[in-house]
């Protein structure tokens, strides 16, 4: 019996080996290279006029202010979280905060940990966070809102108080959405993660944990920004992809840039005092940049990016294709 069963087996893969090389000789592979070219140079051709756009002293000029201003939102931002798990009482939320700041951060994470810590445990930081998040937040928007509404062809901008509760609107609902993907990911750490005593197996878990509970917020956030921050009708459903596309971005940009952060050498430039700031500056500049030229795609409509069909022809009456 045990070799009845070794030789089906056997036989089994043979056939499946088999079908496999007869499907590699029967595709079209002409057919199909050339439709990936079609497809790069449609992409190519959708991508260019935004990636082009990257070029002008404009878009570096608003890149540049939103930059500066989103270091100045960053630490109020993140003590308004640690506060409404403070007002919650969730002890596992507030360590979720702590670990994402410490393990986000492509550089100085560590560091502004420690920093958080010590704020939060003083009277009156929250009210002083609270009125420089909504000053800073506006140094955010203000910028980005002149930039969309030159992408999307909207001629008038937002007084600036009209741009103030867009801005504390928009900060109001992105701190919810954080706070909701922390929560979220604190109970699935404590439910799945910390029950694991092997190392490696809790680093990875941890890792995916909060992966797939922080990139789906970001790409929501992002949403909401190229939503609501045009002064003029943008249909939600039309920057929902570009938002998708741009949240997947700024997750690999955040690995590459952290790869790269060692040979950039800041601290040997600027030295130890100005190098951490000077590497939180070029990073969300480098953010600014990707959301700019998201938002270029979605006023351009990158609904509209071609897909292309790859199949496999096995006999002429039955020919198709998969996606």
């Amino acid at each position: 019996m045990p070799n009845t069963i070794g030789e089906n087996t056997e036989r089994n893969w043979k056939a499946q080996a088999q079908r496999a090389w007869k499907l590699v000789k029967e595709t079209n592979w002409k057919a199909q290279a050339q439709r990936g070219w079609k497809l790069t140079k449609e992409t190519g051709t959708l991508v260019r006029p935004s990636a082009r756009y990257l070029t002008t002293c404009e878009a570096h000029t608003y890149a540049y202010s939103v930059a500066a201003n989103a270091i100045l939102a960053l630490v109020p931002f993140l003590v308004l979280l640690i506060t409404i798990a403070h007002l919650t009482r969730s002890g596992p939320a507030e360590q979720m905060i702590y670990q994402l700041v410490a393990e986000y951060l492509p550089a100085g994470g560590p560091e502004l940990k420690a920093d958080l810590w010590g704020l939060t445990r003083r009277h009156g930081v929250q009210v002083f966070s609270l009125i420089m998040l909504a000053i800073s937040s506006s140094g955010v928007f203000l910028p980005f809102e002149v930039a969309l509404n030159g992408v999307w062809g909207f001629p008038k901008n937002r007084s600036y108080m009209g741009n103030q509760l867009m801005s504390l609107a928009l900060v109001a609902s992105c701190a919810a959405l954080a706070y909701a993907g922390v929560m979220f990911a604190a109970a699935a750490k404590a439910a799945v993660v910390d029950p694991i005593h092997f190392k490696w197996l809790h680093s990875i878990l941890n890792f995916l944990v909060m992966k797939i509970f922080g990139v789906p917020m970001t790409i929501i956030s992002f949403w909401l920004v190229f939503w609501w921050v045009p002064n003029g009708k943008v249909p939600p459903v039309q920057v929902f992809a570009p938002a998708f596309y741009t949240g997947l971005l700024a997750e690999a940009l955040k690995i590459v840039f952290t790869l790269l952060l060692p040979l950039l050498r800041f601290q040997k430039a600027y030295g130890q005092t100005f190098g951490l700031p000077v590497a939180l500056l070029v990073w969300t500049y480098a953010g600014a940049m990707l959301l700019l030229f998201g938002a270029s795609l979605s006023a351009r409509g990158v609904l509209n990016i071609p897909r292309i069909r790859f199949g496999v022809q096995t006999e002429p009456s039955t020919a198709r294709d998969v996606n």
